[in-house]
């Protein structure tokens, strides 16, 4: 039962044990607990939640940056989508793309690979000479010994671009072909929207 009609507010709460509490003032201990404030005729008129423990806070603030996150995520997948369909008309335009981009980067090995073969043969005749003099039984100079560590060294850095140029090779291909199956779903995703509109 509520107690009679009082000029003050008159506050409900819940105790320890459950119980349901009514009274003028909020007992310092329930303070923080949810309770609500009643008019005259025992109607809620303003509901204060429970203040949230530390560990409710730092959890909420998890699934907020956890939202957020998933937002960002959604927002990025978004973009590539529009860049995809305002890129692209159909599946021919995105093979065509694809090859020219591995045949740009197949150009550059080629002409790297033939800059390989030159430094190849004149690693060949550097050694070559190289040899001729200790077998004469003099020292080789130091700007010879120099000019065949410098061409091993080229060659090496030439095997290492062109092996870092076939990975982006690979690559490409890996992303096309993820691109194309999107592209696949955002068509079908359209054509299932002008089915039903059109209805």
């Amino acid at each position: 039962m509520l107690p009679a009609a009082q000029a003050g507010k008159l506050y409900k709460w819940v105790d320890e044990n459950g119980q349901i509490r009514y009274g003028d003032r909020i007992p310092p201990q329930y303070a923080r607990k949810s309770n609500e404030t009643l008019n005259q005729q025992g109607i809620t008129v303003d509901r204060k939640e429970a203040a949230k423990t530390p560990e409710q806070i730092a959890a909420a603030q998890r699934l907020e940056e956890a939202r957020q996150a998933a937002e960002r995520v959604q927002q990025e997948k978004d973009r590539k989508d529009r860049i995809l369909l305002d890129t692209f008309t159909n599946e021919d335009e995105m093979v065509l793309t694809r090859d020219g981009k591995i045949e740009a980067i197949e150009a550059i090995i080629r002409v790297t690979n033939g800059r390989t073969e030159k430094l190849k043969l004149r690693l060949s005749e550097l050694k070559t000479r190289a040899a001729n003099i200790e077998r004469s039984g003099k020292p080789v100079s130091e700007k010879l010994n120099a000019e065949i560590s410098e061409t091993r060294q080229q060659i090496a850095q030439n095997f290492s671009y062109v092996k870092s140029r076939n990975s982006d090779q690979q690559l490409i291909r890996e992303q096309f072909e993820v691109d194309i199956a999107r592209f696949r779903e955002l068509q079908a995703e359209k054509f299932k929207l002008e089915q039903a509109a059109a209805k």
